[in-house]
């Protein structure tokens, strides 16, 4: 189970890095134009907004866009500091969405439908729940959704932190894997 997981992952990365990497040879003038666009109207501060916005709930679009907006813009010249923002929000934006299932988790019609699932199962929850949330922070699965989940089926707070404060690293390296594809597919 867990081995078929991390094979779909490794493989919906390199499609993710195919993907972005065709797109940005493609469409290198208009995505440098609309990146530059996005970095002189939001900042920094707005960028890390939306991160906390679609973090916190289920995104349109995946928020790995908006390290592709430092990378083609003059943000990337702080690029460190930025990447690490973004991370932070999106840490932050977990630990958001997490209180909110918790809440939904609390509302008497969730825990109708889910008490004898999370009586059943609340073992396994308490056992594996972490790897799930670390799953979706590590990964392009929507980590709201993981999140969210934690909360309604009442894993802890702790368990929940410790697998957000992972956003960092993979910000940061989603970042590696972005800059390197669009320096390897763009054009000279």
């Amino acid at each position: 189970m867990i081995r078929g997981a991390l094979i779909k992952t490794v493989a919906s990365l390199c499609a993710a890095l195919v993907l972005l990497g065709v797109i940005g040879y493609v469409f290198e003038p208009e995505l440098e134009a609309f990146a530059r666009w996005v970095a002189e109207r939001l900042g920094v501060g707005g960028l890390a907004a939306i991160i906390l916005v679609t973090d916190t709930f289920i995104p349109p679009f995946p928020n790995d866009v908006l390290l592709l907006v430092i990378a083609k813009s003059d943000l990337k010249a702080g690029w460190p500091l930025h990447v690490g923002v973004l991370g932070a929000a999106s840490a932050l934006a977990g630990t958001l969405g997490w209180t909110l299932g918790r809440w939904l988790g609390r509302n008497s019609f969730m825990r109708a439908v889910l008490g004898e699932f999370t009586a059943e199962h609340e073992n396994r929850i308490r056992k594996y729940g972490f790897w799930a949330v670390l799953a979706g922070a590590l990964t392009p699965f929507p980590f709201s959704v993981t999140c969210w989940g934690a909360g309604v089926l009442g894993l802890g707070f702790r368990p929940v932190l410790a697998a957000s404060l992972f956003r960092l690293p993979r910000f940061y390296l989603y970042y590696g894997v972005i800059v390197t594809g669009v320096s390897f597919f763009g054009r000279v």
